[in-house]
């Protein structure tokens, strides 16, 4: 075989990887949950640089994040300039990336504060020839440290790292094949409040060109509605639909109504099938039969 016809096969076999469902196999834990706290803050990073030194969309995406699979990264927005921020999940070190997304500069944040952490990029941002004069630490939300052990970033063990990068993976293939569904979309992206992946679709609009009828699509970290990573299916329409007094039964998940309008399918559940396929067909299932429920009210 040639060079040529083994480089083109691993290729193909990375774009297989990017584009298949990765099994979740671990029960959500204290462990697996420190993990995603980290990735949580350390994703603030990206955030920071998008709020404070990347020129501010009227939509406020210059904050937010998308996941690339090939990189096990969590990258932001490009600055006019060519280069962004990005956070690598599995060594759990912040990246300063050039246009063409060659590493600069890397900054590891085991064994640092948050703070610490802060005030190395910062530097490292200013040898890079950036602009800092604006960067600041602040979020206009509260930044929870609890899955810091005393404070300081840490590496947790290799297993409820990989599971949490799966959970990440798996939320951008599903979301990003559902949203190709729709014309009046959202790119699918992570936004650093609520550390969800996420799209809305508009499925109605009036004469003036506003959104009456929409249909959210995401998977979103633990939460005071529900204690898990869970996938979601919310809606809003300017006018009250039935189904907010008969809900359809799901197929797997459910229904938040009348306290939230949507539905949830935890980890948990998902976690019950025993293959990779059975878990994809099931996330699938329940967000199919939902839209379906839903459209059928928003006609």
């Amino acid at each position: 075989m040639s060079l040529s016809s083994v480089i083109m096969n691993k290729q193909f076999n990375d774009m297989e990887e990017q584009n298949t469902w990765k099994q979740i196999t671990l029960p959500f834990s204290a462990v697996v949950n420190n993990v995603l706290q980290q990735q949580y803050l350390a994703a603030q990073f990206v955030a920071l640089t998008g709020r404070y030194l990347i020129p501010k969309k009227p939509d406020g995406s210059n904050i937010n994040m998308q996941f690339l699979p090939e990189k096990e990264m969590l990258m932001g927005n490009q600055h006019p300039d060519g280069w962004a921020v990005g956070v690598q999940l599995k060594t759990l070190k912040l990246q300063i990336l050039d246009k063409n997304l060659n590493v600069q500069a890397e900054i590891p944040l085991e064994g640092k504060t948050f703070d610490e952490a802060f005030q190395e990029f910062k530097s490292e941002l200013q040898n890079s020839g950036v602009d800092i004069s604006g960067l600041k630490i602040e979020q206009p939300y509260e930044l929870p440290t609890g899955g810091l052990k005393e404070g300081k970033f840490f590496n947790a063990g290799e297993q409820e790292t990989t599971e949490n990068i799966r959970y990440r993976h798996n939320a951008r293939l599903i979301i990003n094949e559902l949203a190709a569904r729709y014309t009046d979309v959202e790119p699918v992206r992570i936004w650093p409040h609520h550390f969800d992946t996420g799209t809305f679709a508009t499925i109605a609009r009036n004469e003036k060109g506003n959104a009456t009828k929409t249909i959210g699509l995401g998977w979103a970290i633990p939460d005071s509605m529900v204690p898990e990573p869970y996938f979601y299916l919310s809606f809003w329409s300017e006018n009250s639909l039935e189904i907010q007094n008969e809900p359809v039964k799901l197929p797997a998940g459910k229904w938040m109504m009348p306290n939230w309008n949507g539905a949830v399918l935890g980890v948990s559940e998902i976690t019950q099938k025993e293959t990779a396929e059975e878990q994809y067909l099931l996330v699938k299932e329940f967000f199919e039969v939902g839209i379906e429920r839903l459209m059928e009210k928003m006609k």
